[in-house]
């Protein structure tokens, strides 16, 4: 049920963070980035929209926010980590936009009740929608929309162009969009800002996170497929070597706070990664310099997108989703691991983009006035 899991904020100029329940990606760099405006703004109030888990939240961010549990888009219905459900996704799109007023309605209470001056969205359509309706300035955050993502599924599921339409539609009310590398279609949104890379970087040496995690001398393989997974691999059904260590999400995930370390210290601390292109493993990787083996995640039109950025910032060779399924993935790994490590670029979007927001967060406050 929706609600609140802490008590709602005074009524005192808050900025509000609306995240997309799709896969981990939109929170882990959204969340970097209200870090950063925390570091550089510590008294301004900070609440979280969303349906990802709290703890993680929490964990990325320093200091007090309010967290408010809420469904905020569809995103896509995933069989596993590399097939989509189509079906399923146009489905639940037209029950979540059966109810699209009062869901409005219900966030731009929220946010007036809040004491809001500023929506950010990574990048629910709803956000934008709320922020209009309670006369809030909104910024998006992405690198692709689900207007643009939803129109490419609808030459198969034509329900979803409707979808697509809403979506447009809400991204327009929009003041601006900081735009990340990767970027798709995002030709919906009316102005938009180019930064740079929102990537988490590890806290913890390499040498050290091993040693936590318990690697020996042998090259270590993080099998990473977000938060949906991929039980075919994940829970042994793959013929590996002793050449490698494998290490599976049962291996890391539960251990990470007891051993006092972050994903991107294990992503640090491992030789190679075998994932499915998205925006946070594949930053994680260029952070930590860490090389990857990547296969093919289904019709989703950001994956081409990324796998031109990949080639050029990563070393990283493609495996097929039979090859992987097989277990057939000791060879691609052998030749990544073979592959130089491309210089990092630049990784300063999170400084950029709370500098710009703090920018658009005074200039509304300066001119609402005291209290107001």
């Amino acid at each position: 049920m929706d609600g609140y899991a802490s008590p709602p904020p005074d009524p005192e100029r808050v900025i509000a963070l609306y995240l997309s329940g799709h896969g981990y990606g939109h929170m882990t760099r959204a969340c970097e980035v209200l870090a950063e405006l925390r570091r550089r703004a510590p008294d301004v109030p900070l609440a979280v929209v969303g349906s990802v888990p709290e703890r993680l939240v929490r964990r990325a961010v320093p200091g007090p926010l309010v967290f408010r549990t809420a469904t905020c888009d569809v995103g896509l219905v995933q069989r596993d980590a590399l097939h989509i459900d189509e079906p399923a996704t146009a489905a639940r799109c037209r029950d979540f936009e059966s109810t699209w007023a009062a869901r409005i309605e219900a966030e731009a209470s929220f946010l007036k009740k809040s004491g809001a001056r500023l929506v950010i969205g990574d990048i629910p359509p709803l956000a934008f929608a709320a922020a209009a309706q309670a006369g809030l300035r909104s910024v998006a955050l992405g690198n692709f929309s689900w207007d643009w993502v939803y129109r490419h599924l609808s030459v198969r599921e034509p329900a979803l162009a409707a979808s697509a339409d809403l979506a447009a539609g809400a991204y327009r009310q929009a003041a601006l969009l900081l735009e990340l590398p990767f970027a798709g279609d995002l030709s919906a949104f009316t102005r938009r800002e180019r930064i740079g890379l929102v990537a988490r970087r590890p806290r913890v040496a390499r040498e050290e996170g091993r040693r936590r995690l318990g690697l020996d001398g042998r090259p270590a393989v993080l099998l990473s497929f977000g938060g949906v997974g991929l039980p075919a691999m994940e829970q042994g059904g793959t013929a590996e070597s002793l050449e490698f260590r494998w290490l599976r999400p049962s291996d890391v995930d539960d251990r990470l706070e007891a051993l006092d370390l972050t994903y991107p210290d294990v992503v640090h601390a491992v030789d190679l990664v075998v994932t499915k292109p998205g925006y946070g493993i594949v930053t994680d990787a260029i952070a930590a310099g860490t090389r990857v083996v990547y296969t093919e995640r289904g019709d989703f039109p950001e994956y081409p997108v990324l796998v031109e950025g990949m080639t050029r910032l990563l070393a990283c060779v493609h495996v097929s989703n039979a090859d992987l399924l097989a277990g057939r993935i000791e060879d691609p790994v052998r030749r990544a691991l073979a592959m130089p490590v491309p210089s990092a670029p630049e990784m300063d979007g999170a400084s950029r983009a709370a500098r710009r927001l703090l920018e658009t967060y005074r200039g509304d406050v300066a001119r609402s006035g005291p209290g107001g």
